[in-house]
């Protein structure tokens, strides 16, 4: 869930070749829609995003998907929104901009490297 289009892309395209199934939004409700329709390994949750704040995502998450591994990209890594996302359960923080070699690493680390289909960011 990431509003800026080319690191939104980026990010799908180095997740697909590392094996990993992809959806993407670009705002809240976008986001919203995509929780409706399944349940995710990890979610990478953008902090600002047009339409309502990443904490909304994060917390509609964790109540419907609490197993979902969340981690948040920002470029706003030491405020009041990353200490709340800490809070509701996230992972990690990263601040952009973000290397998607080091993310799929984290991932990798928390969850497991990709196997057919998963996991699903």
């Amino acid at each position: 869930m990431e509003d800026d289009r080319g690191l939104r892309q980026t990010l799908a395209d180095v997740f697909r070749a590392a094996g990993m199934e992809v959806d993407t939004a670009s705002d809240t409700p976008a986001a919203f829609r995509r929780l409706t329709q399944g349940r995710y390994d990890v979610a990478i949750v953008d902090l600002v995003l047009p339409g309502g704040s990443g904490l909304k995502v994060i917390r509609k998450l964790k109540s419907s998907s609490p197993a979902t591994r969340v981690f948040v990209v920002t470029a706003y890594p030491d405020g009041e929104l990353v200490a709340e996302a800490w809070v509701l359960g996230i992972e990690v923080a990263i601040s952009k901009p973000v290397d998607p070699g080091v993310l799929i690493g984290l991932i990798e680390k928390t969850v497991g490297p990709a196997q057919e289909g998963n996991p699903k960011p």
